[in-house]
């Protein structure tokens, strides 16, 4: 996977495990990608990624996308969001968003909508995010009706696409 990407195997064979990784063979680059959902209730449909992280390997940031879930006709409109390491900001994401809705509840015929704010952070930015105790970490998202705080919900793998990012600026 690594031939062209300039990425030491050993890195790429250590952190794409527990994440998405694949090799763009047209272009030699390898694109890797990890959040934190929890697949088991996703499956179920009950449950929705929070936070995020997408790294090129040219590239020399990493992208990440947020996302605010509610139910449907509670629309905040959301436009940019901070994130929060205790009381410390360490990023603020604006830039596109986009908005779904979706069944949740079919028997009560309930809609859910999902705003997901992409943008990209620095790779320091992303480390700290990372590395931090998830308990730890808010995202606080800002909308037309003022804002609200999302807490990560569990531990993640964020760091291993890190770890890549900065495994090729060493090179």
């Amino acid at each position: 996977m690594s031939q062209g990407s300039g990425i030491p195997e050993a890195a790429l064979t250590q952190n794409c495990k527990p994440i998405s990784c694949s090799y763009d063979k047209l272009k030699d680059r390898v694109q890797a990608s990890a959040n934190d959902m929890n697949v088991l209730l996703a499956m179920g449909g009950s449950e929705t990624r929070t936070i995020q992280y997408t790294w090129v390997s040219v590239n020399n940031q990493i992208s990440i996308d947020l996302y605010f879930k509610a139910l449907y006709g509670s629309w905040s409109f959301v436009d940019s969001a901070e994130i929060y390491i205790g009381k410390e900001m360490v990023a603020k994401v604006s830039g596109q968003v986009d908005r779904v809705v979706g069944s949740y509840n079919d028997i009560a015929k309930e809609h859910q909508k999902v705003e997901v704010i992409s943008g990209v952070i620095g790779i320091e930015a992303a480390k700290k995010i990372a590395q931090a105790n998830y308990e730890s970490v808010t995202i606080r998202f800002y909308g037309k009706n003022g804002y609200t705080d999302k807490e990560l919900p569990r531990k993640h793998e964020l760091i291993n696409v890190v770890k890549l990012a900065e495994s090729t600026q060493r090179l």
